[in-house]
């Protein structure tokens, strides 16, 4: 018989396998519970399918980590063009473009450090806060209207979403672009359990073992449940009697995965529970944690105890379980290692840009001030005059489009957010630039 889960722990409950053997009969029973992120399932079900694949996760992490700093300065933006696959049966899973467009803004802000609730975080982890110098550019939403379901199973995960031939949407070359499959992800029939998102680790690079198999690229990105995008989605998650509060921030976290972090407990404990204050995250400025918090944002939690320099747990991290709503943060060695797995593991994201930093050196267009709070004055550099200007905002909706009164200098005033002014003058001359309000 396979035992319920408790509502109470429902929310704290890792998704692992557990095997229990039942000595009489030799009978395997595989229990699902409720996780915020199949990051362990992913590990142990490819694990499994292709032996190797968490050994060669563990080079390519330890690698990364003891990679000097590339010639690539850490003013850099770099810009990662994603591809949404909104891979739907009923209506409601067919998420409108404006719950995309929030969802695409919340990555933004969370790794732009432009988030609304960034300075709520504890002043003992204010210092740790870091911008993560990533955007996210959408590049094409992609609708697909199915008849197949995309649902847990005790032998893994629901990558037919990935597979056109079974109902799903063919990933836009992964190696260049983010995918992120937006779809119902289904309970195990009978069993339950629910996860709101999963996505792969970089792996099977150069450093892979020899003779050892892999996902093939086709799989690679982000896979979402349709009821935890974007913060403004009118469809609730509800497991076991209780709603999942969403701000957008399962993405955030799944995208963490992708670019190579995991989650702040290190994953230990074993799969029936217990400590992991001596499992690490490979990251020095986030504290040893005893457990995932367990959807909760309670700041006096303190799970490991027993260790030198002793710090509460580090729940405003986006890398934990905790409430979404208290998230609000990316460390410095977070952050760090993200921008080495872009340069490297990943590069193909961005190898193709020219940064930010080159855009701005060269353009005739000057904001100032940039970052800014609203009000910012434009100026065009340039000897001829401005016939139009246009802003659009980072998931490129167009907000403004006008002349100038003045053609060298005139205002601009916007909310909070990343934008793009783009200039053209009477000669034809067309050039762009960013800037920032806080």
């Amino acid at each position: 018989m396979v035992p319920h889960m408790s509502k109470k722990n429902s929310f704290s409950s890792l998704v692992v396998i557990f095997l229990i053997t039942f000595a009489t009969t030799g009978v395997y029973a595989q229990i699902l519970s409720f996780d915020k992120c199949g990051h362990h399932l992913v590990m142990e079900t490819y694990e499994k399918k292709y032996p190797g694949f968490k050994e060669a996760v563990e080079t390519t992490f330890e690698n990364v980590r003891n990679t000097k700093n590339s010639g690539f300065s850490r003013n850099d933006v770099y810009i990662i063009d994603v591809v949404f696959h909104i891979v739907w049966k009923d209506s409601r899973e067919n998420l409108h473009d404006s719950i995309i467009l929030n969802q695409l803004a919340v990555l933004n802000k969370d790794y732009r450090l432009l988030n609304e609730n960034r300075n709520e975080i504890r002043s003992i982890f204010k210092d740790l806060q870091t911008d993560a110098k990533i955007e996210f550019n959408l590049k094409e939403i992609i609708r697909v209207k199915t008849n197949a379901n995309f649902q847990l199973s005790l032998s893994g995960l629901p990558d037919n979403v990935k597979n056109a031939s079974e109902g799903g949407s063919k990933a836009v070359t992964p190696e260049n672009v983010l995918n992120i499959w937006v779809c119902n992800i289904r309970p195990i029939p009978f069993i339950g359990g629910q996860i709101l998102g999963y996505a792969y680790p970089p792996a099977g690079l150069d450093n892979w073992p020899a003779n050892a198999n892999a996902p093939s690229p086709g799989l690679d990105g982000v896979v979402l449940d349709f009821r935890v995008v974007g913060s403004n989605n009118p469809n609730i998650l509800n497991v076991q009697g209780m709603d999942y509060d969403s701000h957008g921030r399962t993405c955030v976290h799944e995208v963490g995965h992708y670019l190579g972090l995991r989650h702040i407990w290190g994953d230990g404990g074993g799969i029936f529970g217990g400590s992991s204050c001596s499992v690490d995250d490979g990251m020095e400025d986030t504290p040893n944690q005893g457990e995932q918090t367990g959807f909760s944002c309670n700041k006096t939690r303190n799970t490991c105890t027993d260790v030198s320099n002793d710090l509460p747990d580090m729940l405003e991290n986006y890398m934990d379980y905790s409430d979404e709503s208290c998230q609000n943060i990316f460390t410095e060695d977070q952050v760090s290692h993200m921008r080495k797995v872009l340069e490297n593991q990943r590069k193909g994201l961005i190898e193709s840009q020219v940064n930010t930093s080159e855009i701005n050196n060269y353009s005739f267009i000057k904001v100032s001030p940039n970052p800014g709070m609203g009000e910012f004055t434009i100026h065009y550099t340039s000897d001829s005059r401005v016939l139009l200007y246009t802003v659009y905002d980072i998931s490129g909706k167009l907000l403004l489009s006008a002349n100038p009164e003045n053609d060298k200098q005139f205002k601009v005033f916007v909310s909070p957010g990343i934008y793009y002014i783009n200039i053209i003058d009477v000669k034809g001359i067309s050039t762009s630039t960013r800037f920032i309000s806080y």
